[in-house]
């Protein structure tokens, strides 16, 4: 039985409970905020995959905004033309075409490329590589090949293929969610082009230890910078970079690069190629 003593003490916490409830109830009731049912609209249109693409942390905050704004120049990413469209028809305004976006690996460091430090054995997890030692692979700005940034793919477009992330270009959206997801920076951002040339490395040594390290590796030879007509690339702290607005595609880059296995990567994007030409 419960002692009388207690009695009060249960009394007046079942009191100030139902006080702070009545409380609450008139709070919410005075400071409750319509939503524009418009709002509901936008947000059923959305992918609703919360992915931070367009700048607001969901679906549903892109649709306030964009509803209070009407800012047409917002676009969502994971959407791309055919979202859209479809937003500006039911918000009567004209919504600015998309740049779509890829996820780009900025290596070719698989196991047969790239040299090996030890072989790991411990979490399958990127950060935990790399936070034990420099990781399982010589090159520290490589991709370290255990996956993590894969748990971040909502879309299914990212696997991994002897010891290096793939992504596929078809399911990719772009929204972003594993370039953070990566330890050593070497996923990037890139719109989507009919054809698209892009050193895949992301080495910052020096070219005779980024050699050693990777068949594949850019050694900062310059000869592709001297033969791009068009100022497309540079070297920057040892690497060389492509300015995808500059570049015209023209080739000469990739004839001579003298890696043993080529670090200019060529890429077409077949829907790309598609819009190209239906344009």
């Amino acid at each position: 039985m419960i002692s009388e003593a207690f009695i009060p003490a249960v009394s007046s916490l079942g009191a100030v409970a139902l006080a702070l409830g009545v409380i609450i109830h008139f709070v919410s009731k005075k400071f409750h905020v319509e939503e524009d049912p418009m709002v509901t609209i936008i947000n059923d249109i959305l992918p609703g995959v919360n992915c931070g693409a367009c700048g607001y942390p969901s679906c549903n905050q892109f649709a306030e905004v964009l509803v209070e704004t009407k800012d047409s120049s917002m676009s969502c990413p994971a959407g791309g033309s055919d979202l859209a469209a479809k937003l500006g028809d039911t918000l009567g305004i004209e919504m600015a075409e998309p740049k779509p976006q890829i996820a780009v690996l900025m290596c070719q460091g698989d196991n047969d490329i790239a040299r090996e430090t030890a072989e790991y054995m411990g979490i399958q997890d990127c950060w935990a590589a790399t936070q034990a030692f420099v990781g399982p692979k010589q090159c520290r700005y490589s991709c370290v090949g255990l996956g993590s940034c894969i748990a971040y793919c909502d879309f299914d477009a990212m696997r991994l293929e002897n010891g290096l992330v793939v992504i596929d270009k078809d399911k990719c959206t772009g929204c972003e969610a594993c370039i953070a997801a990566c330890p050593t920076g070497v996923l990037v951002m890139q719109e989507k082009k009919a054809e698209r040339y892009f050193i895949a490395c992301n080495s910052h040594d020096k070219g005779a230890a980024t050699k050693k390290a990777c068949d594949a590796g850019c050694i900062a030879c310059q000869k592709c910078v001297k033969v791009c007509e068009d100022d497309a690339i540079v070297i920057d702290n040892f690497l060389a970079k492509i300015d995808q607005e500059k570049c015209t595609a023209c080739g000469k880059c990739i004839e001579v690069c003298p890696t043993k296995v080529n670090c200019i990567r060529l890429e077409h994007d077949l829907n790309a190629v598609k819009q190209k030409k239906a344009s």
